[in-house]
């Protein structure tokens, strides 16, 4: 079952479309490359690392790899070129997904 929630951006991976203190709205499920919970290329994504629980990132799904016997695996880039993803950290697990952004709810002030 999905539930949402709100989050806020800290850092600057996600320059332009979100910046730092902008509210952001989540819909968090177990997702999938098929099915309900389905994401794809383009979605931004809420994700946890299995090397760093508890630390989430938000970021973009810029590819997505689900071929037989190995599990779907999705690769991830920061809208800003400078942030930190799937170039340092490789191709992930589609199982890292926690939620799915739906839409930002605040702008965060400019500081």
């Amino acid at each position: 079952m999905a539930k949402y929630a709100s989050m806020i951006i800290e850092g600057n991976s996600m320059e332009p479309t979100y910046s730092a203190g902008d509210w952001l709205m989540g819909r968090w499920a177990n997702y999938t490359l098929a099915g309900l919970n389905r994401v794809k290329a383009g979605d931004v994504v809420v994700i946890e690392r299995d090397e760093q629980p508890g630390i989430f990132y938000v970021k973009r799904i810029s590819e997505t790899r689900a071929s037989g016997g190995h599990k779907p695996t999705i690769y991830l880039l920061s809208d800003n070129a400078a942030g930190t993803d799937s170039r340092q950290w490789g191709w992930l697990p589609v199982t890292s997904v926690r939620a799915k952004i739906v839409f930002r709810m605040k702008r965060g002030e400019k500081r």
